[in-house]
Protein backbone atom coordinates (compact mmCIF):
# COMPACT_ATOMS: atom_id res chain seq x y z
CA UNK A 1 0.00 0.00 0.00
CA UNK A 2 1.36 3.41 -1.00
CA UNK A 3 0.53 5.08 2.33
CA UNK A 4 2.44 2.43 4.26
CA UNK A 5 5.47 2.99 2.03
CA UNK A 6 5.31 6.74 2.55
CA UNK A 7 4.95 6.37 6.32
CA UNK A 8 7.96 4.05 6.41
CA UNK A 9 9.96 6.65 4.50
CA UNK A 10 8.85 9.28 6.99
CA UNK A 11 9.99 7.13 9.93
CA UNK A 12 13.39 6.60 8.33
CA UNK A 13 13.86 10.30 7.60
CA UNK A 14 12.87 11.46 11.09
CA UNK A 15 15.30 8.92 12.57
CA UNK A 16 18.09 10.46 10.45
CA UNK A 17 17.11 13.97 11.55
CA UNK A 18 16.89 12.93 15.21
CA UNK A 19 20.34 11.36 15.13
CA UNK A 20 21.74 14.49 13.47
CA UNK A 21 20.26 16.68 16.22
CA UNK A 22 21.59 14.31 18.86
CA UNK A 23 25.01 14.47 17.23
CA UNK A 24 24.93 18.26 17.25
CA UNK A 25 24.27 18.37 20.98
CA UNK A 26 27.08 15.91 21.63
CA UNK A 27 29.42 17.98 19.47
CA UNK A 28 28.38 21.21 21.23
CA UNK A 29 29.18 19.65 24.61
CA UNK A 30 32.58 18.55 23.30
CA UNK A 31 33.26 22.10 22.08
CA UNK A 32 32.19 23.46 25.46
CA UNK A 33 35.04 21.41 26.91
CA UNK A 34 37.66 21.92 24.17
CA UNK A 35 36.79 25.45 22.93
CA UNK A 36 37.81 24.21 19.50
CA UNK A 37 37.25 26.78 16.75
CA UNK A 38 37.11 23.97 14.18
CA UNK A 39 34.43 22.29 16.30
CA UNK A 40 32.38 25.50 16.37
CA UNK A 41 32.54 25.80 12.58
CA UNK A 42 31.53 22.15 12.25
CA UNK A 43 28.42 22.78 14.35
CA UNK A 44 27.45 25.71 12.15
CA UNK A 45 27.67 23.43 9.10
CA UNK A 46 25.66 20.73 10.88
CA UNK A 47 22.96 23.28 11.68
CA UNK A 48 22.58 24.18 8.01
CA UNK A 49 22.19 20.48 7.18
CA UNK A 50 19.58 20.07 9.91
CA UNK A 51 17.62 23.01 8.50
CA UNK A 52 17.56 21.28 5.11
CA UNK A 53 16.27 18.09 6.71
CA UNK A 54 13.46 20.03 8.39
CA UNK A 55 12.34 21.42 5.03
CA UNK A 56 12.47 17.93 3.50
CA UNK A 57 10.42 16.50 6.37
CA UNK A 58 7.82 19.25 6.10
CA UNK A 59 7.44 18.56 2.39
CA UNK A 60 7.07 14.81 2.96
CA UNK A 61 4.48 15.33 5.69
CA UNK A 62 2.43 17.81 3.69
CA UNK A 63 2.50 15.58 0.61
CA UNK A 64 1.20 12.64 2.63
CA UNK A 65 -1.55 14.72 4.23
CA UNK A 66 -2.62 16.20 0.90
CA UNK A 67 -2.38 13.14 -1.34
CA UNK A 68 -2.82 10.11 0.91
CA UNK A 69 -5.42 11.52 3.35
CA UNK A 70 -4.34 9.43 6.35
CA UNK A 71 -6.72 9.07 9.28
CA UNK A 72 -6.69 7.72 12.82
CA UNK A 73 -3.27 6.53 13.98
CA UNK A 74 -1.62 7.45 10.69
CA UNK A 75 -2.91 11.03 10.80
CA UNK A 76 -1.74 11.46 14.41
CA UNK A 77 1.67 10.11 13.46
CA UNK A 78 2.15 12.59 10.60
CA UNK A 79 0.71 15.49 12.61
CA UNK A 80 3.04 14.70 15.53
CA UNK A 81 6.07 14.48 13.24
CA UNK A 82 5.41 17.97 11.87
CA UNK A 83 5.78 19.28 15.42
CA UNK A 84 8.71 17.00 16.21
CA UNK A 85 10.78 18.10 13.23
CA UNK A 86 10.37 21.70 14.39
CA UNK A 87 11.62 20.69 17.85
CA UNK A 88 14.60 18.89 16.35
CA UNK A 89 15.49 21.93 14.25
CA UNK A 90 15.34 24.11 17.36
CA UNK A 91 17.64 21.69 19.17
CA UNK A 92 20.11 22.40 16.38
CA UNK A 93 19.66 26.13 16.95
CA UNK A 94 20.35 25.73 20.68
CA UNK A 95 23.47 23.67 19.91
CA UNK A 96 24.66 26.51 17.68
CA UNK A 97 24.03 28.98 20.52
CA UNK A 98 26.14 26.87 22.86
CA UNK A 99 28.97 26.68 20.33
CA UNK A 100 29.01 30.42 19.67
CA UNK A 101 29.00 31.41 23.35
CA UNK A 102 31.83 29.04 24.27
CA UNK A 103 34.13 31.63 22.65
CA UNK A 104 33.22 34.03 25.46
CA UNK A 105 33.78 31.79 28.48
CA UNK A 106 36.74 32.86 30.57
CA UNK A 107 38.62 30.13 32.42
CA UNK A 108 37.50 26.53 32.94
CA UNK A 109 33.91 25.46 32.28
CA UNK A 110 31.90 25.68 35.54
CA UNK A 111 31.09 22.24 37.02
CA UNK A 112 27.36 23.05 37.23
CA UNK A 113 27.35 23.80 33.50
CA UNK A 114 29.05 20.49 32.76
CA UNK A 115 26.44 18.73 34.91
CA UNK A 116 23.63 20.54 33.09
CA UNK A 117 25.09 19.54 29.73
CA UNK A 118 25.20 15.88 30.71
CA UNK A 119 21.63 15.95 32.00
CA UNK A 120 20.26 17.77 28.94
CA UNK A 121 22.03 15.26 26.71
CA UNK A 122 20.61 12.36 28.74
CA UNK A 123 17.12 13.85 28.41
CA UNK A 124 17.50 14.16 24.64
CA UNK A 125 18.90 10.62 24.28
CA UNK A 126 15.86 9.21 26.10
CA UNK A 127 13.46 11.31 23.99
CA UNK A 128 15.05 10.18 20.73
CA UNK A 129 14.89 6.54 21.81
CA UNK A 130 11.21 7.16 22.62
CA UNK A 131 10.70 8.69 19.15
CA UNK A 132 12.55 6.16 17.01
CA UNK A 133 11.12 3.13 18.80
CA UNK A 134 7.64 4.54 19.58
CA UNK A 135 8.40 3.66 23.20
CA UNK A 136 5.93 5.66 25.29
CA UNK A 137 7.17 3.95 28.47
CA UNK A 138 10.18 6.28 28.35
CA UNK A 139 8.09 9.46 28.31
CA UNK A 140 7.92 9.61 32.10
CA UNK A 141 11.70 9.29 32.32
CA UNK A 142 12.11 12.15 29.85
CA UNK A 143 9.83 14.37 31.94
CA UNK A 144 11.72 13.57 35.14
CA UNK A 145 15.07 14.33 33.50
CA UNK A 146 13.72 17.57 32.05
CA UNK A 147 12.65 18.66 35.54
CA UNK A 148 16.21 18.08 36.76
CA UNK A 149 17.63 20.20 33.92
CA UNK A 150 15.32 23.03 35.00
CA UNK A 151 16.59 22.77 38.58
CA UNK A 152 20.25 22.85 37.56
CA UNK A 153 19.68 25.80 35.23
CA UNK A 154 17.92 27.71 38.03
CA UNK A 155 20.87 27.02 40.32
CA UNK A 156 23.32 28.35 37.74
CA UNK A 157 21.31 31.50 37.02
CA UNK A 158 20.84 32.22 40.74
CA UNK A 159 24.62 32.29 41.12
CA UNK A 160 24.75 35.35 38.81
CA UNK A 161 27.08 33.85 36.19
CA UNK A 162 28.70 35.74 33.37
CA UNK A 163 26.70 36.36 30.22
CA UNK A 164 28.23 33.48 28.26
CA UNK A 165 27.51 30.91 30.98
CA UNK A 166 23.95 32.23 31.36
CA UNK A 167 23.24 31.93 27.62
CA UNK A 168 24.71 28.43 27.46
CA UNK A 169 22.74 27.33 30.53
CA UNK A 170 19.52 28.63 28.98
CA UNK A 171 20.28 26.83 25.69
CA UNK A 172 20.89 23.55 27.54
CA UNK A 173 17.67 23.97 29.52
CA UNK A 174 15.81 24.60 26.25
CA UNK A 175 17.23 21.36 24.82
CA UNK A 176 15.68 19.58 27.80
CA UNK A 177 12.36 21.32 27.13
CA UNK A 178 12.43 20.41 23.46
CA UNK A 179 13.27 16.80 24.30
CA UNK A 180 10.20 16.73 26.55
CA UNK A 181 8.12 18.09 23.65
CA UNK A 182 9.31 15.22 21.47
CA UNK A 183 8.29 12.65 24.09
CA UNK A 184 4.89 14.32 24.44
CA UNK A 185 4.42 14.14 20.67
CA UNK A 186 5.18 10.41 20.72
CA UNK A 187 2.61 9.80 23.45
CA UNK A 188 0.00 11.70 21.45
CA UNK A 189 0.86 9.78 18.28
CA UNK A 190 0.81 6.33 19.86
CA UNK A 191 -1.89 6.66 22.53
CA UNK A 192 -3.98 9.65 21.36
CA UNK A 193 -3.28 11.07 24.81
CA UNK A 194 -2.40 14.72 25.41
CA UNK A 195 0.08 15.11 28.28
CA UNK A 196 1.27 18.66 27.68
CA UNK A 197 0.91 21.21 30.50
CA UNK A 198 0.07 18.58 33.10
CA UNK A 199 2.88 19.44 35.50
Amino acid sequence: MLLDTKLKELKEEVAVMARRAEGMVGRALAVLDSRSEDGIEEILRMDAQLNELEIKMDELCMRILALQEPYGNDFRFVFSLIKTTRDLERIGDESKTIAKWTRRIQGPTPPDLIELGKKANETLNAAIHCLINGDVSLAGTVMELEFVTDEIEDRIINENPGLAVAFIAKALERIGDLAANIAENVVFSVKAQEIRHQA
